[in-house]
């Protein structure tokens, strides 16, 4: 069964999918060995790789970050489609490079494009509501294999000028066209209960992004949630422990790793890119004896 396939039938089962944040083929690996069933390569994740910002990064790239993830894996791979690149044109263009570069899952929002790098300092805005609805509309004509899911993602509960309601009031509009699922961008268990209470009955499966020391699994659960996403996480957890081993070489000229550790994590990574296969085609050819 294809990826694409395995996200659509799970969700078709009413299952919870949980899709920790991927940045690149090895944290992909790393995700699907830990027995996840999916994963998320985010926005804000990519621009923080290519040491740049969200609002930045093209089409172009984000598709290649999302193909070299799903090259990589056997699991479903979602992926950050900003705001569709452009208008309805340019969303027409993004499916399609989404579809062919083996994408499961899109969530495209209504925030204004070309993005703005305030979003990141919670000043937020977003396109009038038949603008989000009319890219929605031609995304889901544009696909060609009905296993690509579209997610509709709205941020109106944040934006200047929006509310919750209007949120709510876009993405039933969103299912209604035929949204595989809707996300209303919640960051705290206060809001996913408001935003439950405005919806109590969702037209579609819900999405949403987890946050530290946040809601479990099972209190987003829940609260309705289907499809929940780590969009931080991964690559705030890495870097937080490289600054601390490269502080104790920094200050004290140490490297600070406990040597046992050190080979249980390289194990790790040598199984996960394929080494030990790598070892046996060789013991079967170029290191052959007798």
């Amino acid at each position: 069964m294809s990826a694409k396939s395995q996200l659509h039938e799970m969700l078709q089962r009413g299952e919870t999918v949980v899709a920790p944040g991927a940045y690149d083929p090895l944290t992909g690996r790393i995700v699907q060995r830990m027995g996840f069933k999916a994963c998320y390569v985010g926005g804000w994740m990519t621009g923080a790789h290519l040491a740049t910002t969200e609002p930045l990064t093209t089409l172009t790239e984000q598709v290649e970050v999302g193909r070299k993830v799903a090259r990589a894996v056997d699991i479903p791979v979602i992926v950050d489609a900003d705001a569709g690149f452009g208008e309805p044109l340019q969303v027409v263009r993004a499916v399609h490079e989404y579809e062919e570069a083996g994408i499961a899952a899109i969530h495209i929002e209504d925030q204004v494009y070309p993005k703005r790098a305030s979003y990141h300092r919670g000043l937020e805005h977003v396109v009038p509501r038949e603008e989000f609805l009319a890219k929605i509309r031609y995304a889901l004509k544009a696909r060609r294999d009905r296993d690509f899911l579209i997610i509709a993602r709205s941020d109106a509960g944040h934006a200047a000028g929006g509310s919750w309601q209007e949120a709510v009031a876009r993405l039933q509009a969103a299912a209604e066209l035929g949204a595989d699922a809707i996300m209303p961008l919640t960051r705290t268990s206060e809001q996913m209960e408001q935003l439950r209470s405005l919806m109590p009955n969702p037209p579609a499966p819900m999405l949403t992004t987890a946050y530290f020391n946040g809601p479990s699994v099972k209190e987003m659960e829940a609260l309705g949630f289907r499809i929940i996403i780590y969009p931080i996480a991964t690559i705030a957890a890495a870097v937080s422990a490289i600054m601390d081993l490269y502080a104790g070489v920094r200050d004290a000229g140490e490297c600070r790793f406990d040597p046992q550790k050190a080979q249980s994590v390289r194990s790790e990574i040598e199984a996960a890119i394929g080494l030990p296969e790598y070892y046996k085609l060789e013991d079967e050819t170029t290191e052959r004896r007798g």
